[in-house]
């Protein structure tokens, strides 16, 4: 079987780097972070330049955490720090993005390349390294020159003989290494060289896919010799001696963290490209910038089924139920008024059980009328009225092709039909227009977030 070399890219900073570019200052000097400051200083940071991140803040730091440190470090030092703030601009991190992604085409076939997210590529570089007469090490590193010659941004680059190791080498062992002129570090890894260097790396959690949760099962199992689970070593002697305890505690996950252990990884860009989800789903998730009573949120929710409906409407889908999850606000217990049965958050704060339930409609469509029904009853139905809400997300589920749903004597078909033409008219029109071209009465309502989140991209400003 041909051996194979893939490189993972990542964008340094990339967020903050655009912002530095568009003011003309340096991306690796400035002191910037991507936030925006009008949702409250408990709004996440998108990006954090590296000149900010000495100081020990993180790059998903919230904006207050950011303050703190920051005047942390002034009184430690007496050194006046400023720095920054940028709104983002999702439209423009999209338009760099694709300046990036045509640099690469420029080296490699679109059928190589696996854009893992706007900042990160995966590149398949087996059958370039003797058309180019070079090393993995220097078609990379010639590909991140290109990148920053084009866009001003640095790259971090990682090499490896799967796409595992080339993505752990890039967001572990690149760290280390020492930045050339240009601040570009690239590492490599093989099989061998993954169990000798980092077989015994923590946390366990800097590993790609081993998050939070499954951590904290392996630490505090009675497996390895009853010391728990705390190293990709430690998973790997496991699986020689006792690999059913992996099987038994983790499921079908066990599989990928047991090669993950040994630095194997069959799947390759080919088989991503050819892969097809067993089912379909179309969603809308949001998170409210403050806690919503039952009203608020019910309108929000009323939105996202109309959300739900278009984006049907405009593949030609159709659905046979809708999933609803609502969750609450801390605010609720930190209030000493909720008494009944909690969970612990993301950030390990407790919230109330959030409210989690299923709309069967019987038949598929993508009447907006028909899921607006259902969906509204389910909310009425699970929703605390007494609490505040934070997030929600509605799911369309049993989605199939329009052509191929059957209808039951019940369903009034033309009345269907009236409505996905006036839908269609309506996609036609925001198309061309704009999203916020046609908008509903209930778009204009306190707490509706349908205009504003026509305004965005991936939930920011675009």
């Amino acid at each position: 079987m041909l051996s194979r070399t893939y490189a993972a890219i990542d964008l340094k900073s990339f967020f903050a780097s655009v912002e530095c570019i568009l003011r003309g200052i340096d991306p690796l000097k400035a002191k910037l972070v991507v936030a925006d400051e009008s949702r409250t200083e408990k709004t996440i940071c998108l990006a954090v330049t590296p000149a900010l991140k000495a100081y020990g803040i993180p790059g998903r730091a919230r904006l207050f955490e950011v303050n703190q440190k920051v005047r942390e470090v002034e009184r430690r030092t007496g050194e006046k720090i400023e720095f920054i703030i940028a709104k983002p601009q999702m439209a423009k991190y999209v338009e760099y993005s694709t300046k990036v992604y045509n640099v690469y085409l420029k080296y490699v076939s679109a059928e190589d390349i696996h854009a893992y997210s706007i900042d990160e590529c995966f590149l398949d570089l087996t059958r370039y390294l003797k058309l180019y007469k070079m090393t993995a090490r220097e078609l990379v590193k010639t590909i991140i020159q290109d990148v920053f010659n084009t866009t001003g941004i640095t790259a971090t680059g990682g090499i490896g003989t799967n796409l595992y190791l080339c993505k752990i080498a890039m967001d572990i062992m690149a760290k280390h290494v020492e930045a050339d002129s240009d601040g570009v570090r690239i590492a490599e890894l093989d099989e061998m060289s993954y169990r000798k260097n980092l077989w015994s790396h923590r946390p366990i959690t800097s590993f790609w896919q081993v998050g939070r949760g499954i951590a904290a099962r392996l630490e505090n199992c009675y497996l390895n010799g009853g010391r728990g689970i705390r190293t990709m070593g430690d998973i790997a002697r496991v699986s020689v001696k006792n690999p059913e305890a992996l099987y038994k505690m983790l499921g079908v996950n066990a599989e990928i963290l047991i090669d993950h252990a040994w630095g194997y990884e069959p799947c390759t860009i080919a088989d991503i490209r050819k892969a097809k989800p067993r089912s379909r789903s179309t969603g809308e998730g949001q998170v409210l910038q403050d806690p919503y009573p039952f009203d608020k949120a019910r309108i929000v929710v009323r939105e996202m089924v109309d959300t739900v409906s278009m984006a049907l409407v405009e593949h030609e889908l159709v659905c046979n139920g809708l999933v609803l999850t609502v969750g609450y606000d801390r605010e609720n217990v930190d209030k000493g008024t909720y008494h009944g049965e909690t969970v612990q958050d993301f950030y390990g704060r407790t919230v109330p059980k959030p409210a989690h339930g299923t709309a069967n409609i019987g038949y598929y469509t993508s009447s907006q009328t028909v899921m607006a029904d259902a969906v509204m009853k389910l909310f009425d139905r699970i929703v605390n009225p007494e609490l505040t809400v934070r997030r929600l997300n509605l799911v369309a589920t049993d989605i199939v092709d329009e052509k191929n749903r059957g209808f039951d004597l019940f369903t009034d078909v033309q009345k269907q039909e009236r409505e996905k033409k006036r839908l269609k008219a309506e996609l036609l029109i925001k198309k061309r227009f704009g999203k916020n071209a046609i908008v509903k009465g209930m778009d204009l309502q306190e707490g509706a977030t349908t205009i504003e989140r026509n305004g965005q991209i991936g939930g920011h400003r675009a």
